[in-house]
């Protein structure tokens, strides 16, 4: 089994290109993703790129979409998040998944 592009807890990154501004809101459209955002940033440009990082939590394969924890949840194509950390919650002690690349121990007894 190989292991997901992204999966659910990864730390990722979205990048947000500012579209229009007005007073100090600017309206900014997700690479990726088809909606408009809007957010305070009093420093932002129109053309200015703009990069938020997010946890990932979900992820839909036969789409090809992740939704990440950033402005909100917003679902993006797989494609147009950059991984920043894997999530690190069951590697460390393996997975109850058949064919994961870290197969659970079996429980030994106490005593």
């Amino acid at each position: 089994m190989i292991r997901p592009v992204v999966e659910i807890g990864d730390r990722v990154a979205v990048v947000a290109t500012v579209m229009e501004r007005v007073k100090d809101r600017v309206m900014l459209t997700l690479d990726g993703d088809s909606h408009n955002y809007s957010m305070v940033e009093p420093n932002a440009k129109v053309g200015d790129k703009l990069r938020f990082e997010g946890e990932v939590v979900h992820v839909d394969e036969d789409l090809g979409r992740t939704t990440v924890q950033v402005l909100g949840r917003v679902s993006v194509d797989t494609k147009s998040v950059e991984m920043i950390t894997r999530r690190c919650d069951l590697d460390h002690i393996g997975s109850n998944v058949p064919g994961h690349l870290r197969p659970r121990t079996p429980p030994t007894p106490h005593g």
